[in-house]
């Protein structure tokens, strides 16, 4: 089986009324018979627990997370907001010089890195792509419905990103 997968992390400009700093992370996974969304707001009192790589490389994770009991996956096709970093990353591990703990998240799953493909991106088609639209689409949604950026699970709607 072959998955196509986009992820995005962001962090917030400002702290929560508690004084936590807000995260956010979400995938889109797709395949021939299955499509997955997810989202987390999570909050932090440590800035340094919670930048937008870390929050990226959490979208990584979750999503392959996804893919790890698949024992038929022929390729991952990942997306992300820094395509050239994260293959660089994935292909030499000298190249991680931060968030170690969350590199060995993922180089504990149990997936053939090899698989694991960062299609180029010259053209900048993937900000443009259904996928990357559908993740713009879940972050307004999480934030629309809950204003305090409370720590939940969201399950957007995908018809907003058709609206714009």
């Amino acid at each position: 089986m072959s998955y196509t997968i986009y992820t995005k992390g962001i962090t917030s400009n400002f702290l929560d009324k508690d004084g936590y700093k807000i995260g956010f992370w979400c995938y889109y996974l797709r395949t021939e018979n299955t499509t997955e969304l997810k989202c987390k707001v999570v909050k932090s009192e440590d800035a340094k627990k919670l930048t937008a790589p870390r929050m990226q490389l959490k979208s990584i994770i979750e999503a392959l997370k996804f893919c790890e009991n698949d024992s038929f996956v022929d390729s991952i096709k990942l997306y992300t907001n820094n395509q050239q970093y994260f293959k660089q990353c994935f292909e030499n591990e000298k190249s991680r010089k931060k968030n170690k703990d969350l590199w060995a998240q993922i180089d504990k799953l149990k997936l053939d890195k090899g698989l694991i493909i960062f299609p180029e991106d010259k053209d900048n088609a993937v900000k443009q792509s259904r996928g990357m639209k559908i993740l713009e689409a879940a972050i307004r949604d999480t934030q629309a419905h809950n204003n305090d950026w409370e720590e939940h699970t969201a399950h957007p709607s995908l018809n907003k990103e058709m609206e714009d």
